[in-house]
């Protein structure tokens, strides 16, 4: 009676692994997707036919938690056996190679040089500890049809054929140090919708033409300023931020620009995202963006419209005659406006915030929705960034 218990039971698990085996190919991918790499190395156990599914997965994700818990040489072989076994097209890859060391840095060459001959077009090379040697994104890379690139401490150094991403859609950058000749710095991405650096160096070389560009994000690139010149001509812009902890000077640009004429090139702009230190109004260098303080003082004010912009963003926030007048601008332009977030500066003290929120309400508003929110500036609220993907 137990043998003949055994065999139903048996029965019974081939039958439900038979209907799932009978699932089309990209449902069972997409199973798979949902699973850690261990897992689904075990359901590869279940039959040859899952074996092969599994080794044909066009997804594949070695994230920090799987990376990390093992020694750098067993994910390097665990790693490298998976790419050797792959069947078909690998489309999406993540890999963190924080546990790798620069000298074993060859070994990401030849996983980089596997995936540019089989469909890659989702790349995310991830490196958490920044103290250490930096990857240098091999040439044979920059050829590659990628439509999505994640890079964190690397070094971006193309060839001097290299003229963009040309399918390229998001370019997100963490820590990135750009190395780039004359021939190099003039970038074409006419695909390109989202852009953000974090704490990159080397930018001030670098002019990236997209028209088709949604979202410019800076965070922590300091002095090391980006050309704004070539994104006055991206109307489709919907969300800018800048933001640093330091001083910020733009002197960068090929001529002088105001923030006004920013906002005038970005009919499409909803989120505005920004730091204190470029709003202020003293001292500047030829060539500086500037807050045109004596256009949000005069009459005129609020003449422009913002037809589209319905954030505001501000980080250490201080309350400076340049800030208030910039956030009188805003709320008297925006019809759609919904919130104003002023993440205050340590320095400020609790009467001094009280005082310039009250001197903020009286400011006349385009929109009865909008709100003032203050908050005490923190990393973490810097980072909640509104607007962004």
């Amino acid at each position: 009676m137990a043998m003949t218990d055994s065999y139903k039971r048996l029965a019974v698990g081939r039958d439900k692994l038979d209907r799932l085996t009978d699932l089309p190919i990209n449902v069972i991918h997409q199973i798979q997707e949902h699973m850690s790499i261990e897992d689904a190395a075990r359901m590869s156990v279940l039959s040859r036919t899952w074996r092969y599914i599994w080794a044909s997965n066009p997804k594949l994700v070695f994230d920090t938690k799987f990376c990390t818990k093992r020694t750098s040489s067993n994910t390097i072989d665990i790693i490298s056996t998976i790419l050797l076994q792959h069947h078909g097209s690998v489309k999406t890859f993540l890999v963190d190679i924080s546990v790798i060391h620069s000298s074993q840095h060859s070994v990401v060459d030849r996983w980089m040089l596997f995936l540019s001959r089989n469909g890659l077009v989702d790349l995310s090379l991830q490196k958490q500890n920044s103290g250490s040697a930096p990857y240098k994104l091999p040439s044979y890379v920059y050829d590659v049809g990628l439509e999505r690139l994640v890079l964190s401490n690397s070094i971006f150094r193309p060839l001097c054929s290299f003229r963009g991403f040309h399918k390229l859609r998001q370019l997100n950058l963490m820590r990135v140090a750009f190395e780039l000749d004359v021939a190099t710095s003039s970038l074409w991405m006419p695909s390109l919708e989202i852009l953000q650096f974090t704490q990159c160096s080397g930018l001030r070389f670098l002019n990236i033409y997209a028209p088709k560009l949604n979202c410019l994000y800076l965070s922590g690139c300091g002095t090391d300023a980006l050309n704004m010149g070539p994104f006055m001509d991206c109307g489709k812009l919907k969300v800018f931020g800048i933001v640093s902890r330091e001083e910020v000077s733009l002197n960068r640009q090929d001529k002088a620009m105001k923030l006004t004429d920013l906002l005038s090139s970005w009919p499409n702009l909803s989120h505005l995202i920004l730091c204190r230190y470029f709003l202020k109004s003293g001292q500047r260098k030829k060539g500086d963006m500037e807050v045109d303080v004596n256009y949000f003082e005069g009459p005129g004010y609020g003449t422009q419209r913002l037809n589209n912009f319905q954030a505001l963003q501000i980080s250490n926030f201080y309350g400076s005659r340049a800030e208030l007048l910039f956030i009188r601008f805003i709320l008297a332009s925006a019809p759609l406006l919904q919130k104003v977030v002023l993440l205050v500066d340590t320095s400020v003290s609790e009467s001094q915030s009280l005082k310039i929120s009250k001197e903020l309400m009286r400011f006349p508003r385009a929109s009865p929705k909008s709100e003032i929110i203050f908050e005490p500036w923190s990393i973490e609220r810097a980072r909640t960034r509104i607007g962004l993907v």
